[in-house]
């Protein structure tokens, strides 16, 4: 056969080698070892802008219940209901406030909060999410200070009920303001972390001027602040595991890393940081420092401390 007509032998086809094959294999784990965390971090940043919402909405809500009340909403609240009165605590309060009127209505008409399963989304944590949407619950605390009305000057949501005399519930924005200024005041944060239980918002405490930082229960008014005494001056505050007071359900927790995201008297929200001081905490949860129980002056802060922005951001 002339060379003319000799057919071109076909190009030979090289498959990959084992260890090319690795190397690709090792290059897509390495990209996918870059990836993951963005997405995972952008997840989270979502997840911690959603709790940020939830918490300025309830901020403000608790703001809208002051101008029309005259006074913060309390742990304990009188409602009177076409069943008698009740006394539920600062949750059920801010309904009518944050477009949950039906929820709140079918309360005032008689039916017992403990026995309505509403999921209400704002009033849950993104990054604690809930086994089941049947259930209300409750990632939030409101700022109780030491619990007692005998202390005035430690928290915002006191027992509104003892509404006259020194001992008065009734805080209103307007003292906050004349004093530390609610710039400078927490009224709520999360209590919601990875040593603690959902609570529920349907809480009705059952005993008058009773109080205890425990975990939570359909009794038990989900609230913050100043139990005990810190064990040291550099005590964690923020996402502590402590077990016992101070600890787990008397302090600010979240599943965000690094802190837990918290709401002002103001309705501005901020994000206090596990390395937060118990000073500093002390003074963020009184609204008169001056005149703030000896428990939160030498145990939690110091007296007349002046507080810097520096302390907390």
């Amino acid at each position: 056969m002339s060379a003319a007509f000799r057919p071109a032998r076909a190009a030979s086809r090289r498959a990959f080698t084992l260890v090319e094959l690795l190397v690709v294999i090792a290059i897509i784990a390495v990209l996918m070892g870059l990836l993951l965390p963005a997405v995972q971090s952008a997840r989270e940043s979502g997840r911690r802008t959603s709790c940020t919402n939830n918490q300025y909405q309830m901020a403000i809500a608790a703001s809208r219940f002051n101008e029309a009340n005259g006074y913060v909403p309390g742990w304990r609240n009188a409602l009177v209901t076409t069943s008698g009165t009740i006394y539920p605590s600062w949750p059920v309060v801010l309904l009518p406030f944050m477009e949950r009127t039906d929820v709140y209505s079918a309360i005032a008409g008689g039916t017992a909060p403990s026995s309505l399963s509403t999921y209400i989304s704002p009033f849950v944590c993104p990054s604690s999410p809930t086994d089941t949407t049947t259930q209300p619950t409750l990632a939030y605390s409101g700022n109780a200070g030491t619990a007692t009305n005998a202390n005035r000057c430690d928290g915002v949501m006191l027992d509104t009920t003892i509404s006259s005399g020194a001992n008065s519930g009734r805080v209103a924005m307007d003292d906050i303001s004349a004093a530390d200024g609610t710039v400078n005041t927490l009224i709520l944060t999360e209590e919601c972390g990875p040593a603690t239980i959902l609570g529920v918002w349907n809480v009705v405490p059952t005993t008058s001027g009773s109080f205890s930082f425990a975990a939570p229960s359909a009794t038990t008014p989900p609230a913050f602040g100043l139990a005990g005494s810190p064990s040291s001056t550099s005590m964690k505050v923020v996402n502590s595991t402590l077990t016992t007071l101070p600890g787990v359900y008397s302090q600010p927790s979240s599943n965000h890393p690094g802190g837990s995201v918290v709401a002002f008297c103001d309705g501005h929200t901020g994000f206090l940081k596990d390395s937060l001081s118990p000073t500093v905490y002390a003074q963020l949860i009184t609204w008169k420092n001056s005149t703030a129980s000896s428990i939160a002056r030498t145990t939690w802060g110091t007296a007349n401390y002046v507080l810097s922005d520096g302390d907390y951001q």
